[in-house]
């Protein structure tokens, strides 16, 4: 058994969670992959697949050796490319993540432009609110719109953004005005219930001078776009990215709130393994990613080129 051939037969199984598509993106057939991993699970004495009459899930022990098997392979790809006489081809799959709205507004439309300018890259693109792990999860990149804590990536600040608060126009028709923070506090307000202290904002004035401000709603989720679509629906009040609600402000779907106060800067980067640093289809997606996103920011970063961990 070809071990490599072996693993690829399996990653292919297990992102696409079926043996039909796994052997049409090999261009093999259904039975060959499947004895590969037959004899892939007899080899290491363990299942990876659970198999029934419908679809096909991982083990536990099978979505550990998938992380596993995710690095081994590209770091073969990488060094074969390095050597390569396509060494400067982007091509390859590129694994990348990013914040769910961020994601369908920003990285999304991006990965369309890298795959039509190169003709060889495919891209697997997952767009999570939830903290990704980067190496153990097998990715080659991440956008982050927060502050990081990873010592083990290497990282590229893009610029800034901030949030506003905003609500629609029917919602402070039927509420009233908001002419206050303290007015403020007794609105309904729509809470991403990830943050920590979730209902607690932080507001910079037009002085400068930062409050945290309690707040509480009847509505709060785990996922930015949901709160957002209730914001439109007249829910409540959202903090929200300026590059979120830009285009309803513009067109009156939404009214800002207290405009006078924002949020603290919220840094925008880009990270990827030490271990990517030399792929050429990683470098050319940050490269990509720095020279598209000032649209989205409001401050981008001066020395957005400077790799920083």
């Amino acid at each position: 058994m070809n071990v490599y051939e072996a693993m690829a037969a399996f990653v292919a199984v297990g992102e696409t969670g079926s043996f039909t598509r796994a052997a049409s993106r090999l261009g093999k057939p259904v039975s060959t992959v499947s004895r590969t991993i037959a004899s892939l699970e007899q080899r290491l004495g363990s299942q990876l697949l659970a198999r029934n009459t419908r679809n096909v899930v991982l083990t536990e022990g099978g979505r550990e050796y998938l992380g596993h098997c995710r690095r081994i392979l590209t770091d073969i790809d990488e060094a074969e490319a390095a050597l390569g006489r396509d060494a400067q081809t982007v091509s390859g799959t590129l694994r990348l993540t990013a914040p769910v709205v961020f994601g369908r507004m920003f990285a999304a439309p991006l990965a369309s432009r890298l795959v039509q300018a190169n003709a060889a890259l495919h891209v697997d693109l997952s767009l999570t609110d939830r903290l990704v792990d980067l190496i153990g999860e097998g990715f080659d990149l991440a956008i982050r719109t927060a502050a990081l804590e990873d010592s083990e990536l290497i990282v590229r600040r893009v610029g800034v953004f901030q949030r506003i608060m905003c609500c629609s126009p029917d919602y402070l028709a039927k509420a009233g005005p908001v002419r206050s923070l303290d007015d403020l506090q007794r609105h309904s307000c729509l809470i991403f219930n990830r943050l920590r202290p979730m209902a607690e904002w932080p507001l910079v004035g037009a002085d400068g001078r930062m409050q945290t401000i309690k707040v509480g709603g009847r509505i709060d989720a785990d996922n930015t776009d949901a709160l957002y679509q209730a914001a439109l629906g007249g829910a409540g009040i959202i903090l929200t990215p300026t590059w979120q609600a830009r285009a309803d402000l513009a067109g009156g779907r939404l009214v800002p709130v207290l405009p006078q106060y924002r949020t603290p800067d919220v840094p925008v980067s880009v990270l990827f393994p030490r271990a990517r640093m030399l792929s050429v289809r990683v470098r050319t997606t940050v490269d990509a990613v720095a020279a598209a996103l000032p649209e989205f920011l409001d401050d981008p970063a001066p020395d957005a080129s400077r790799l920083d961990g």
